[in-house]
């Protein structure tokens, strides 16, 4: 199960890349933003179902990584091409480091339980 998580997450980096490559109206700016969404949520995901925290934690935490995960591809995909004053990697960002906020928390509370 650990492992189709992986290669789910990879198939969907390739079939993103794949269709960034072919549609033009498809920017690379886009398509490069939503492969690194993708592949931060697959690695969060894999980590934490391969790490031997509390199952409640598994659990809650992959549903909300996975919810997170789903709100930054969107966010990906309608971002301006523009750098500067971009207000989606700004919210980006914030997500991210919720998610180390999370990261951190979780394994901070297996020693506890």
């Amino acid at each position: 199960m650990k492992n189709l998580l992986l290669v789910a997450g990879f198939l969907l980096i390739a079939l993103n890349t794949v269709i960034g490559l072919l549609l033009s109206v498809y920017s690379s700016f886009n398509f490069l933003l939503v492969d690194f969404c993708l592949l931060t949520t697959t690695v969060l995901i894999y980590i934490f179902s391969n790490s031997n925290i509390a199952d409640g934690f598994k659990i809650g935490l992959t549903l909300l990584f996975a919810v997170l995960g789903f709100i930054k591809v969107i966010c990906g995909m309608f971002a301006p091409q523009i750098y500067t004053d971009n207000l989606y990697i700004i919210f980006l960002l914030l997500i991210f480091g919720f998610e180390a906020l999370c990261v951190i928390a979780a394994f901070a509370m297996k020693k506890f339980s």
